[in-house]
Order: structure tokens, then sequence, then C-alpha cells
């Protein structure tokens, strides 16, 4: 007699600081929900980032929402600007053209896509965290990136759409 399939578990728990980690271009990306566990309906990662690291300014093939844990971000959003503060939710339909820069000196943020396929793009576009210090951050890889993106339809645009001056790090 053959045995069972397997099955997917019906709940996915993490606990806080656990999950997998990632460096993605000097941002720590921790997967709390990886797509692959709800057949890439959604995904959800935890990021903590720096004072002026920025997102280039790209399109997603997923839904994104960004919820602030914690510091200030500023986005920019099919050419408008939106300064989002620790409670506050971002979302950001597929398609639409959008950025993203760190305030504060640090901030703490989930995001959700949907479909998720998200995490897949950052673990190929990153580097395992052996450890969660920033100091210890493997330089950002463009080469790397730009392959990402390309093979999971991350269509990137251009610089970030910011003042020169409060951008210290680029990601993509």
């Amino acid at each position: 007699m053959a045995s069972p399939a397997p099955t997917k578990s019906a709940t996915h728990a993490v606990a806080p600081f656990e999950g997998e980690a990632i460096w993605f271009n000097g941002a720590l990306q921790n997967i709390k929900l990886p797509g692959k566990w709800s057949d890439d309906a959604l995904s959800l990662v935890e990021v903590t980032s720096t004072q002026g690291r920025a997102t280039g300014l790209h399109t997603d093939p997923s839904h994104e929402t960004f919820y602030v844990l914690a510091g200030e971000m500023l986005f920019h959003v099919d050419g408008e600007e939106h300064r989002a503060e620790a409670g506050e939710t971002v979302a950001i339909r597929r398609g639409v053209p959008h950025a993203f820069l760190i305030v504060s000196q640090t901030a703490r943020f989930l995001v959700m896509n949907a479909p998720g396929t998200q995490d897949r793009f950052f673990r190929a576009g990153g580097e395992p965290a052996l450890s969660r210090d920033f100091a210890d951050a493997p330089p950002a890889n463009l080469e790397r990136t730009l392959a990402a993106a390309r093979e999971y339809g991350v269509e990137l645009l251009g610089p970030p759409p910011f003042a020169t001056d409060s951008v210290r790090e680029t990601s993509g």
C-alpha cells in the first residue's frame, strides 16, 4: 500500500525575530510567510533597514502592501509622495511605478505580496544572513539584483525618485 501524500500544515507560525533571514542590498529581509506555503497566494516579509536606503523606481508583478511597524518611510507611487509612520499601511497595485526611502534612523515594516512570489525574488537577489547585524551586511550586488528582477517580473524603471542627498544606498 502506498503511503499517503504529504499534507501541508493548516497553520504557519514564526516567532519574533525568527524566519528565513536574507540580506538584500543592505536591508534585512526576514521571511515570515513564504509564498510556497499558500500555493503562491501571498507572502509576508518583515524588513529592517537604515536611513537613506531607497529602492529604485520599479513595478512589481504583484499587489504589494506595506505596514510600518517602526520608523518612517517616504513612498513615491505613480508620481505622488506619501510619508508613512508606524501604524500606517500603504498598498500599491501591481504594475504601478513606485519606490520608497527610509527617512528615520531605522525602519521596520511588513511587506505582503499577492501573489506571493516576492520572497523568491529576495532569495535570488540576496544572500542568506549569517548575522542580523548591519555591520555584517554584504555590499549590494546589482548584477544579482538585475538577474532576479528579470526572473521574477520586477521591472526596474530608473533610479530612486528622491532628493539625491537623502539617498545613501539603493537597492535596484
